[in-house]
Order: C-alpha cells, then structure tokens, then sequence
C-alpha cells in the first residue's frame, strides 16, 4: 500500500482553515486521507461523503497501527532531560537553545498560555500611539498603528516564544529592582517587547539540570542578571528566596529534570 502526499489549491480545514495534505492511495478505489496537521483532523476521502474521524475514534488495530508507527519516527531533537534546552549535536556534545511552544506542550504536558500584555494605562486609547480610540475601535485608533504594534511585538521580535512569554507574565519588568523592561515608542507608550536591557534567568541554572518551565524562569533586567553572576548578595537573596517559594509550589518537581 503506498500514498501520494500533495495538497490541492485552496482545499483548507473546514475546522480552523489552514491548509489541508492529501495522502492518495496510487489504487483510486481505496480510501484516501485529507489532514490538517493544524487541528490534528483527518478525513476519510469516501466518495461524495467524506468521514471525518480523529484519532480517538479509530479502531483498535488502526490505533495498533498508527502506534507502531509513529514510534518508528526518529525524535526531531533528543534532549539531555524533560524540558531541558540542551540538544544533542552530531558530535554527541550539547547545545543550549530555548524550547519551542510545541515542544514545550509535549515535555510538560501543558501550555504556555501567556498572552501579550495590554499596557495600556487607559482602555479607551490606542495601544500604539496613545490617542483616544474613535468610535467603533477597541485597540487601535488608525490600521497603521496596529501594523506598527504587530511589527514591533511579532514579526520583527527577536525575543523566542518561550521567554517572550515570560516577560509577558511578569508583565515586562523586573522581578528583583521592578525596573520597566518595555520598549517605549516614540509616542512613549509601553509595547510589549524588549527593550534591550532584559533578560530570562533560569532560577535553577541550566548546568544544574534547570528546565524552561515557566516556574524556573523569570524576568530580570541585564544589570541584575550580571550582579547576581557576580555573587551580588542583595540580588542573590531575592532570587534564592524565590526559589525555594517556586521549588515549594505545585510546579517545583518540573523545575529541574533530575
């Protein structure tokens, strides 16, 4: 049995309207897929009656069959622990990079649900430019202040998803000084994206088998991060203090992978 994988201009999920893979059996008369790897839905291609199904609702031997074979799949990436950001190289030493959301999802078997932080100070004025918002619009006043904020926030951000993330729970600003974070426009309105003093310090360091789980990490400001790896005893203190009330919450078995 084998399939032809191809997508077809157009053809998007019913569900979330991404694009669709079609897997075609060569022999026309057998049943064929439609997937979005978006949503996770598979269609069965049944003459003019597709079926929809998922992976829940297959039978026991399919399930068999799907099992035996995704466990055949190499690993994209093999980690040195549970959600610890040293991958293997081909050399068999290890590189530091952040998990991605993905990967963060299927290590701690939850999501990362930060969203960006509104800093506003007042809801009825624009996120971008701080004018009062004209009437029927809720963010921003004019359509090129917010291609101005997506800009800055997403698609010119150099910040990865996972401490962008961070920094949008602690609400850009420092958890030891409380210095703001945020880069301010030329509107001088807080955006949430780094202003280039920041950084995401690991509470439990990546050399003692700290993870990127959200409870190992927090927002500090550059200075601050130096002080403390300079042994800042002030600094040291809070952070350490932190620790133990994070290694005490219901998320301090993940903090570290050992």
């Amino acid at each position: 049995m084998s399939f032809i994988q191809t997508s077809y201009p157009g053809a998007v999920c019913p569900a979330c309207r991404r694009k669709l893979t079609f897997l075609l059996q060569e022999d026309s008369t057998s049943e064929s897929l439609a997937i979005c790897f978006h949503c996770k839905s598979v269609t069965a291609l049944t003459g003019d009656s597709p079926k929809k199904t998922t992976a829940s609702t297959l039978t026991a031997p399919q399930q068999a069959l799907l099992r035996s074979f995704v466990e055949t799949l190499p690993e994209p990436d093999t980690y040195k622990g549970r959600g610890s950001q040293l991958r293997q190289k081909e050399d068999e030493s290890f590189r530091r990079r952040w998990l991605s959301l993905a990967e963060y999802e299927r290590q701690f078997g939850e999501t990362l649900a930060f969203g960006t932080p509104d800093l506003r100070t007042a809801a009825a004025t624009c996120k971008w430019c701080g004018k009062e918002l004209p009437p029927g619009r809720r963010s921003f006043c004019k359509d090129s202040c917010s291609r101005n904020y997506t800009k800055a926030t997403f698609t010119k951000r150099s910040t990865p998803a996972v401490p962008y993330r961070i920094a949008c729970r602690d609400g850009f600003y420092c958890g030891v000084t409380g210095i703001d974070l945020a880069w301010h426009n030329r509107f001088d309105q807080r955006i949430p994206t780094n202003n280039g003093e920041m950084a995401i310090h690991h509470l439990i360091p990546v050399s003692k088998q700290g993870t990127d789980h959200e409870a190992n990490l927090i927002t500090l400001s550059r200075s601050a991060h130096l002080a403390y790896h300079r042994g800042d005893s002030v600094v040291t203190a809070k952070l350490e203090q932190l620790l133990a009330e994070r290694l005490a919450g219901p998320s301090g078995a993940k903090m570290c992978w050992l």
